[in-house]
């Protein structure tokens, strides 16, 4: 985008003469200060030749250069329309289904794009999660061979906010279904709901806290349900002992950003999820309505009854 391009954009805006003169000298100078830095890279004494940030003009410049894709357009006019969770979906089922992946992309590919872009748009664009915040989407193999989408989570995935991070896995099952592709079977291979439970105890003691204590029970309900697999990297040195070389579960180190995931988001917002899912008409979630809720940390037991989320 260029500097006539920003200014162009506001000029159609109704504002007193002094803000769009405002806007314009801010627009001027930033670009002036981008030819003078790529004039500074060109010498080549820094270990860069190109200027890392990028200049952009709002949410839709924002995701499209975060991700080098070209949907600046049309996710401005869908935005105009809808809710940012609304266009991520929508968005994110168009990416899968190929409309704005290159043509040799493969499905996993399209599946990864379309997960990340999702998340971004959710979180305007301004956190690291949607880049760091996954670490991968994979399509694998349940023990039947039927395929499902997994998501794997990092550490960085916790500035995307608990809900956010949550809707991920909302948009991840939205894209999984446009594909065609089969639902996540919890414990074919191994007890995964118990490793879930015995990791998250084992991180809550060793490593952080989380913002809401869950229960046992709600672990095990919310993945033995999932539609996908949540899965993450191993974030802290602290091992399971009892869940050990599982074969879907590549490491025996908790994993922080999946159980972050899990904790404060599926669990602990799971009333917020409900909200949008009944507002966006997604089927398949209605078992989050039977988890028996979370408590803040730091409640006293006495009154944590009457603070469940």
């Amino acid at each position: 985008m260029s500097e006539n391009d920003a200014i162009s954009r506001i000029s159609g805006i109704k504002m007193p003469d002094y803000y769009l003169n405002y806007y314009s000298n801010l627009s001027k100078d930033t670009y002036t200060i981008f030819e003078h830095a790529a004039l500074a890279k060109s010498s080549l004494v820094d270990s860069s030749g190109i200027i890392e940030p990028k200049i952009a003009f709002d949410l839709a410049d924002r995701v499209a250069k975060m991700h080098d894709i070209d949907i600046a357009e049309p996710l401005r006019e869908l935005l105009k329309i809808n809710g940012k969770e609304l266009t991520a979906l929508i968005i994110s089922k168009e990416i899968a289904l190929g409309k704005y992946s290159l043509t040799d992309a493969t499905l996993e590919q399209k599946l990864d794009l379309a997960v990340r872009v999702g998340l971004a748009i959710v979180t305007e664009g301004v956190t690291i999660a949607p880049l760091q915040g996954i670490s991968e989407v994979k399509i694998k193999k349940n023990k039947d061979n039927s395929e499902y989408l997994s998501v794997s989570i990092a550490g960085p995935m916790r500035s995307a906010g608990g809900t956010e991070s949550a809707v991920t896995i909302l948009i991840a099952d939205h894209v999984r279904k446009a594909v065609g592709l089969s639902k996540y079977q919890a414990n074919c291979f191994d007890d995964e709901t118990g490793r879930f439970v015995e990791e998250l105890r084992i991180y809550e003691r060793e490593a952080s806290s989380f913002q809401f204590h869950i229960l046992d029970e709600d672990i095990e309900h919310v993945i033995s349900n999932l539609p996908v697999e949540l899965d993450g990297v191993d974030t802290d040195p602290f091992e399971v002992v009892n869940h050990k070389g599982m074969t879907r579960i590549k490491t025996d180190r908790v994993r922080g950003g999946a159980l972050r995931v899990l904790n404060d988001g599926l669990i602990g917002r799971s009333k917020k999820l409900l909200k949008r899912i009944e507002l966006y008409k997604l089927d398949g979630w209605e078992w989050l309505g039977d988890l028996k809720g979370a408590v803040q940390t730091g409640d006293n037991q006495e009154d944590a009854a009457a603070k469940r989320m």
